[in-house]
């Protein structure tokens, strides 16, 4: 890959900081990109995020896709002797060695039916492809899952002010651990906090629940 091209990826990929507050506000603004693209996909797809129509989530996640492909450029390999490696420049210029650009374009150039069969007729390459389809497929998974919790969000929000502020403490215990706890879970588990594990969390909300309900009743 050209020097130029290169850089081109990393201005494309990389976000740097100058101090705590320029991170803060390029924090800030990334929250108000997923909420509006979160009201934006409420007006779009019906029922969302309860339901996510094939057509809708097929365009959701060709543009999760081109975002990806650019995280994790394609990476061009030398084919040996049906062994795949990462092309030097000396095999780049070489005419007589099969090259192939892989990355997400050509791992998703497969249809289902072709990618199944890939892994008895060439193996090597399947492999390769196998690892960019299911890291891509995750990455679509989790951007999906952070619009549809941004969106569940918004709708609480207008259920709440609906209920308005006279909400008593039973109620506010209620919806913390059947709405806020588990969302803030999963955002925690998304950010690697080792601290966020569900056996705990669930057996935890249990104890709590069975000990709140007891005090109520007497």
């Amino acid at each position: 890959m050209a020097k130029s091209a290169v850089k081109a990826v990393e201005s494309a990929t990389q976000v740097s900081f100058t101090s705590l507050k320029d991170s803060a506000f390029q924090q800030a603004g990334a929250h108000q990109t997923l909420e509006s693209v979160a009201r934006f996909a409420l007006t779009q797809i019906k029922d969302f995020p309860k339901e996510v129509p094939v057509e809708a989530k097929d365009q959701l996640y060709e543009g999760y896709r081109m975002k990806f492909n650019a995280l994790q450029p394609a990476v061009m390999y030398a084919v040996i002797n049906d062994h795949y490696i990462r092309a030097t420049p000396e095999h780049i210029k070489a005419d007589n060695v099969e090259k192939v650009e892989i990355g997400v374009p050509y791992a998703y150039s497969y249809s289902a039916q072709e990618f199944g069969k890939l892994a008895n007729t060439n193996p090597a390459l399947h492999a390769l492809v196998k690892e960019i389809r299911e890291k891509c497929s995750t990455y679509c998974s989790n951007r999906l899952g952070d619009l549809k919790r941004a969106a569940t969000k918004i709708l609480n929000e207008g259920k709440e002010r609906q209920r308005g502020v006279n909400k008593d403490f039973a109620e506010f215990v209620e919806a913390w651990f059947k709405e806020t706890a588990p969302d803030r879970l999963v955002s925690a588990k998304n950010r690697g906090d080792k601290s966020a594990d569900d056996k705990r969390f669930n057996e935890a909300k249990v104890a709590f629940m069975v000990k709140w309900k007891h005090s109520e009743a007497k």
